[in-house]
This record gives C-alpha cells, structure tokens and sequence, in this order.
C-alpha cells in the first residue's frame, strides 16, 4: 500500500514545479553579463566583485587568435614581441554577471573605468603586452552604446585630469573561455598576491564611490617642506601589498642621507612636476630641483633592483665610486 504522505508530497511538488521554474527564469532574465579587460584578471576580479549588482566574476580569455591557455598566451606574446608571428593574442578578462533589478551595464562600467587606468594601450602598471590591454567586448549593439558614451564620459575627466587618451578597445565579443581553475578567485586564495591595478584616482562624473573620492583628493605634498635640491618621494595606494612590503624592506630601516617621503596622491608635490603620469604602486621618484629625474616602477620585493637603481643615480658615495669604475672600464675596453 502507497503511504499517503508521499503521495501527497509528490502531488504538490508537482504542482509546485512550474512555478520553480518560472521563478528560476525570472531570475535568470534579470542577469546580464559583459567581458571587460583590466590587465592582470586577477586584480580585476577583486575589484569588479565588490561593486553593488554584481554576482558573479569569472576569470577568462577572449576575442584572440590562438588555443586560450595562460602558457600559450604568455608564449604567444613572447613571438609577438619578436616578430615571429602576427596572430591577435587573446586578451586577460573577467565576465561580470551582474543583476539588473540592483545595478546598471553603465554602474559596471563606471567601476571598469574607475578601478584601472585605460590610457596605457598594451599594458596595465607593471604588466606590459598586447593580453594585458583594456578592452570591452561586448554581446550587443546596446551595450557598445552605452559602452561608448561611458567611455567619452570618462575621457572628458581624464583629460580634466591631465591624462592621455583611452586606449581601450570596444568591440563585439567573438571568442571567450574561462580561464584555469587556479586563476579563479585567485586573491581571495592568495591575499598578498601580486595586484596591479590601482585606477588613476579620476571619479567618474556623478559618480558617488567614497573609496575613488578619497584616494583622488588626497593632497599633493607641499614642495617647500621637501629637500628642493634632491629628493625622493614614494608614491603609494590604499590596499596595497607591495606598498607595505616596501615600507617593512626599505623605509622602516632607512640611513641614506637623501630625504624620502611618502603620499597617497597621485600628484607630485605642491609646485614640482612628474614627466609621466604613474602607471603602478609603489613607484619611487627622485627628483631634483622640483623636476623628475629618475624613477623605479613598481616595486615587488626585490630590494637588490631597487638598491641597484639608488646606486646608479650616485645617491651614496660608495655608488659613485663604483660608476667612476665602471666608466674607467668601459674607457679602456673600447682601446682593444
């Protein structure tokens, strides 16, 4: 004999069924997903999944020309860079599924320019090649709508801002795969990974991100309580792990007779001038006279380079003996 309960059970799941599966539609109807580039897909991930809508992030390859695998990508860029091959190198991105009934494509897209810097053409900060260039590959003509009129937007406050052009590239998406299991959620596995992105401090217009609006106006450091004749100035970010880092190697245990200070602008000092806009944290400058004369890009924890470029700007004694070396071999070399 049948026991009642179950059969009752199996009645209302049956009942219940089409409406789980219109509800499940419904949902599904709501989300919207769109490819953008940042550089690294790491640091894009991290970033684009703490916008507000946002509910999933996927790392990925797209829109290139050969087998999508982070090794034959990295491989196929080293051709490139020789000239062995022409073919167009898949792009590092990140697929943000997002929830229309909580956000916008133009409040994604507002994070995207924001939280990177799309005026580096084939690079973000210390990643430099054709897979790391900004770019949003989009599935529809609305979306390059609204794509674009974000992006000249965004341009209008760069150049406010004193930087270059956007070199992003928006087109449709013709290819994508999701990257390796290890990429994913790569930051939250590893937390003091490697994360470039850092964004030019530019709010977008209109935009209310608190984060972006604090970081952007932090003032410059006054240039009269500087050294005007030779100075160092670390420039450094908010959450930055190779900010700290340096910090902890370098100026916790600092003996060198020039001055080093640091800032969270992205100014150079009240009166003094950069010769480049800062494509990476920490980027250390020397200047002199208020003018930049050398800089070292994105420091990663080696401090032998970093103690290599001191020395070859003749900041101890010891380094300049070591040119004068240096100039006397190079001198009697160039007699045989």
């Amino acid at each position: 004999m049948k026991n009642p309960s179950n059969t009752l059970l199996t009645l209302a799941l049956l009942v219940l069924a089409p409406f789980q599966v219109a509800q499940a539609n419904n949902q599904q109807d709501h989300l919207e997903s769109i490819i953008l580039g940042m550089g690294c897909f790491w640091g894009a991930e991290k970033r684009m999944s703490a916008l507000p809508g946002v509910v999933d992030v996927e790392s990925g390859y797209a829109n290139g020309e050969i087998e999508a695998s982070y090794r034959k990508i990295l491989s196929h860029e080293s051709l490139r860079k020789l000239g062995l091959t022409n073919k167009r190198n898949h792009t590092e991105v990140v697929k943000v599924t997002f929830d229309n009934n909580r956000t916008s494509l133009e409040e994604v897209l507002i994070g995207f320019w924001q939280n990177h810097d799309p005026t580096q053409g084939d690079r973000q900060g210390n990643d430099v090649g054709s897979n790391y260039r900004s770019a949003v590959y989009t599935h529809n003509d609305q979306q390059t709508t609204i794509a674009v009129k974000t992006r000249d937007i965004y341009q209008q406050a760069l150049l406010a801002n004193k930087f270059g052009e956007i070199t992003t590239e928006i087109a449709p998406l013709t290819n994508y795969a999701a990257a390796e299991t290890y990429h994913q959620d790569y930051l939250v596995k590893n937390p003091n990974g490697y994360c470039g992105l850092g964004g030019t401090g530019v709010i977008y217009p209109g935009s209310n991100d608190s984060h972006l609006k604090k970081s952007s106006t932090t003032a410059p450091l006054k240039g009269e309580k500087l050294d005007p004749q030779r100075q160092l100035v670390v420039f450094e970010a908010e959450d930055c792990h190779f900010c700290q880092q340096f910090k902890a190697d370098i100026l916790d245990h600092w003996r060198a007779e020039v001055k080093i200070a640091s800032t969270l602008s992205r100014q150079p000092p009240a009166g003094w001038k950069l010769q480049k806009s800062l494509i990476a944290t920490p980027t250390i400058v020397l200047f002199e006279q208020g003018n930049e004369v050398s800089r070292f890009t994105g420091y990663n924890g080696d401090m032998n380079k970093f103690w290599q470029w001191f020395d070859s700007q003749r900041m101890r004694p010891e380094a300049s003996q070591f040119a004068g070396k240096m100039e006397t071999g190079r001198a009697q070399n160039s007699l045989f």
